[in-house]
């Protein structure tokens, strides 16, 4: 028992011990609501048991609540539950008035209850008893009156009454506490939660010394000593502590987290607190941060002597500290409570006075839509300036519901151009399919002149992305009519500089419309030349020498868009500049704003995904685009869907897979994707499953359509080079040998030296055009070129091809080993399908036996692609720094990983791992799932 209980129970025990000497008593407990008062009339009853005292019991109940009994009809029917009584007697006996007994017990206790105080006196003359009454304070008069005529009764009549009441009552019933002041025996207990020395004792007795000593801080923090929400506590850890994934011992360790059922405890202190208390309660939830006693009092229309008092007595109860809650979770609980009927009411009245207060509209707007209305004209202006402040914030989803619910208010045409167009900005980052049923009134409130030129501007992206080019046209023609030599015209070139990169066939739409216009828009001095025009210049017909410099001033600019920054990292892949653009992907997954959203995740890893592909490692490849359209519906994608789908094309493709790539062409897709850069990769996939399945005219008019777009946009031959590359392997296999070798040809003889990939393919197919004297030297040069994971599926191939060379020329030892080394290519890049239909069958059966362990053996049985991914970089010698920036993953995931590979494989360390891999330095580059944020 608690010493600062133990000490009242023995006070009033001395009491319940004089009954029996005929001297009644009458002990008054108050106190806040839940801090053990009505425990401590359980416990005085089981003493006055002890002592052959009858207890009778009763709770006053709220005036007008359901099922409410009178006082003295809960005495009479407590009484009537006692060992041995019959329904008509007290004692089994003739008592002196069976009228009285009879009426006491049938009925006329509610009616009158002064003479149901009388009969009970009269019984006590036989029997002591204990009376018990609890919630005093809810008690109506009649019952006061007999209550009290059975406290004067207590003079001469044995009994020992026990009245239980807030600290309110008071101030309620003044009257009858002075009443109270003249009983005999007279005893005033006022009970106050436990301290923290008592918190640390019961937490002792509950859990142990050694969790006492270590958390009993904690538990009195989120307490107050408030014996309800204590017990909760304990009952939480206890119920948790053997469930944790980490193991007992490792939960007795942990911190205290405050959990649901202990706020729920906390909630019912509440409430017992009476109506009052829980409105300042409900107001102080509802307030959060901002509550304090002057916009509690406004928000409650109560004056600050009420609230004061309330606040008081729940900060007395353990319940607050000051302006705020103990217990983390009490709000939460408050504002989710269905009988919280004004709650909505409460939340506008409370956005009015925190605004009128110069509170941020963050917190504003967050009351605007919980109450979920929009009634005055401020409330837009809060909402608009809320969900810039949430986007600022990478908050987008919040930011949509502002952005919602200004749409729902009575808007100017000016203020709905500004809502729409703020709208559809946000939207399209969160979601871009949602915001397609507004393009048509923002485009109309445009031409009225309702929507900012600068913010017309930004939202031409959007329009594009959705396939809507001419309206974007048209907009963008309207803002450039003004805007032409003034200062948004460095926004608008910026624009068309963008749209060279991704929408090259949009320049030509704008030219046929006005190009005298664009002409003047594209004029720039070579001083003033911006980063993002020379890029786009650079990877026209005036050369591309100057991509990687000009790419990375782009990419340094913090202010780069996720959108813009994957058009730049596209632009360094079509000029071969890999490495620059794995750097710049890896360096994206460690910024945090640049990919925080679905849209922004989902081009990112479209991109690596390409990256992937063009680096030979197929499973990376596939799994990466993949994993970018789970980020966004296909419909939410627009044009550029293109992306990710002709990856998975080209890979299923590349793998021999061609039925699953034929499922993922039969997708629908926008027909101004093949006005964009999205659409040239689409057609070139498409064009490698064509020849791939044999319709070889097919293939040939995508790879012309390729052909077409690319000089009908001024673009440099080598931004798409393996265009020219399918149309010779298209001719080849039509049979035109000509054709084949023009192609070939003109592509090698143009200086490829920085794109050794290009080239080494384009020497693949010339080696079928040349004598077999001269084609295992063309192949053989060919291998080099792309030797050391430059990319391992051409690799493959010339390998595969080399291998057919050496049989041709009757070397067959050569030709097996090449076979070989073909077979494990395939196997690293994942094409194991495709190579058992290009490779003999020895050639495959003896690359399996050989002691290097394939990869996809490796995954199936014992590793994931990651952990293989990891463990062939390791092997290849590579630091963990090294594999962590290749992969673009933390070096603590790279550690992770080898120690899951060293335990699956059963090694000691890295020694073990390269005898067990057998692997060559810079195998196992690439891009792997990593790309993803948080992986």
């Amino acid at each position: 028992m608690l010493v600062e209980r133990a000490r009242t129970i023995s006070e009033l025990s001395e009491l319940i011990r004089c009954v029996h000497s005929g001297r009644g008593g009458v002990a008054v407990i108050t106190g806040p609501a839940a801090v053990g008062k009505t425990e401590l009339t359980h416990s005085l009853a089981e003493i006055a048991e002890e002592d052959d005292l009858e207890v009778l019991r009763a709770r006053m109940c709220v005036p007008g609540g359901q099922g409410r009994r009178g006082l003295f009809e809960q005495l009479a029917e407590s009484l009537r539950r006692q060992p041995g009584r019959s329904a008509g007697t007290f004692a089994g006996e003739k008592p002196e008035n069976p009228d009285g007994a009879y009426a006491l017990a049938g009925g006329t206790a509610a009616e009158n209850p002064l003479r149901a105080a009388e009969e009970i006196a009269r019984y006590a003359h036989r029997q002591p008893l204990l009376v018990v009454i609890d919630d005093l304070h809810h008690a109506d008069p009649d019952s006061l009156d007999g209550i009290l005529h059975l406290v004067r009764a207590c003079r001469t009549a044995r009994i020992m009454m026990v009245l239980v009441a807030s600290d309110c009552s008071y101030e309620q019933m003044p009257l009858f506490h002075a009443e109270l002041l003249r009983a005999p025996h007279y005893r005033r207990v006022r009970l106050r939660p436990l301290s923290r020395l008592a918190v640390a004792e019961v937490v002792a007795e509950s859990l142990g010394s050694e969790v006492a000593e270590r958390s009993a801080a904690d538990y009195y923090r989120y307490s107050g000593g408030n014996p309800l929400a204590l017990r909760a506590l304990i009952q939480e850890w206890s119920s948790t502590r053997f469930t944790d994934e980490a193991g007992p011992e490792t939960a007795r360790g942990g911190t205290l987290a405050p959990g649901k059922v202990s706020a729920l405890a906390v909630f019912t202190s509440l409430h017992r607190s009476g109506p009052q208390a829980m409105a300042v309660a409900r107001g102080m939830a509802l307030l959060g941060p901002a509550a304090g006693l002057d916009l509690l009092c406004q928000l409650l229309r109560s004056t600050p002597e009420d609230v004061t008092r309330h606040l008081q007595d729940l900060e007395a109860a353990g319940v607050l500290d000051g302006f705020r809650f103990r217990h983390p979770g009490v709000a939460q609980v408050l504002l989710t409570d269905p009988d919280f009927h004004d709650l909505r009411e409460l939340h506008l009245a409370a956005a009015a006075l925190l605004d009128a207060d110069g509170h941020s509209a963050l917190r504003v707007a967050r009351h605007l839509i919980a109450a979920d209305i929009v009634a005055e004209p401020w409330t837009v202006a809060v909402l608009r300036e809320s969900a810039r402040e949430a986007a600022g914030h990478n908050d987008w989803d919040f930011a949509l519901k502002c952005l919602r619910l200004a749409l729902r208010g009575a808007l100017t045409d000016e203020e709905r151009g500004l809502v729409v167009s703020e709208f559809l900005r946000v939207g399209w980052r969160q979601n871009p399919a949602r915001v397609t049923k507004h393009f048509q009134e923002c485009f109309e409130l445009q031409q009225k002149g309702h929507v900012p030129d600068a913010e017309t501007l930004t939202l031409l992206t959007i329009f594009l992305w959705h396939g809507h080019v001419e309206d974007a046209v048209t907009m963008l023609l309207d803002v450039a009519d003004r805007c032409a030599d003034g200062p948004l015209r460095t926004e608008i070139q910026t624009f068309l500089d963008w749209a060279r990169l991704s929408h090259p066939g949009l320049l030509d739409r704008i030219r046929r419309a006005d190009e005298q216009l664009l002409n003047r828009l594209l004029e720039t001095s070579s001083d003033s030349l911006r980063p993002l025009t020379s890029l786009s210049l650079a990877l026209c017909e005036t050369g591309h020498t100057n991509v990687p410099a000009t790419a990375q001033e782009v990419l340094a600019d913090r202010r780069l868009t996720g959108d813009t920054a994957g058009s730049v990292l596209q632009s360094l892949l079509y000029a071969g500049e890999l490495v620059t653009a794995e750097r710049w992907a890896a360096r994206a997954v460690q910024d945090a704003e640049q990919l925080a959203t679905p849209l922004a995740r989902g081009v990112h890893q479209a991109v690596c995904a390409e990256i992937a592909r063009r680096r030979g490692d197929l499973p990376a490849a596939q799994q990466l685009a993949e994993r970018a359209l789970t980020h966004m519906a296909p419909r939410a994608w627009g044009v550029a869907l293109g992306l990710p789908l002709s990856v998975l094309v080209a890979v299923h493709t590349a793998r021999g897979h061609t039925e699953r790539a034929g499922e993922h062409l039969s997708w629908s897709v926008h027909t101004e994707m093949y006005q964009t850069l999205y659409g040239l990769h689409y057609l070139q996939a498409r064009g490698r499953h064509h020849l791939a399945v044999g319709q070889y005219a097919a293939a040939l008019r995508d790879f012309r359509s390729c052909e077409d777009r690319v000089r009908a946009w001024g673009l440099a031959p080598p931004v798409l080079a393996p265009w020219r590359l399918g149309q010779a392997e298209a001719a080849l296999a039509l049979g035109d040998r000509s054709e084949a070798r023009r192609l070939t040809e003109s592509e090698l003889n143009q200086a490829r030296g920085r794109h050794p990939h290009v080239r080494a393919a384009h020497l693949r197919v010339y080696a079928r055009l040349v004598d077999r004297s001269r084609r295992r030297e063309v192949l053989t040069d060919a291998a080099e070129l792309v030797a050391g994971g430059r990319d391992r599926y051409e690799h493959f191939l010339i390998l595969t091809d080399l291998s057919r060379a050496h049989q041709e020329a009757d070397d067959t030892a050569r030709a097996r080993v090449t076979g070989q080394q073909a077979w494990h290519s395939a196997v690293r890049c994942g094409a194991e399908r495709l190579a058992r239909t290009l490779l003999p069958e020895s050639a495959v059966t003896a690359g399996e036996e050989t002691p290097v362990m394939p990869r996809q053996r490796l995954n199936t049985a014992m590793l994931s692609e990651a952990e293989l991914r990891v463990a062939e970089l390791a092997a290849a010698g590579e630091t963990n720094r090294e594999i962590s920036g290749k992969l673009f993953i933390t070096v603590s995931t790279v550690e992770q990983h080898l120690t899951r590979v060293y335990r699956k494989l059963r090694l000691s360390g890295r020694a073990d791992l390269r005898a067990c891999l057998a692997t060559k330095a810079g195998v196992g580059a690439g891009v792997p799932e990593h790309c993803a944020p948080g992986a």
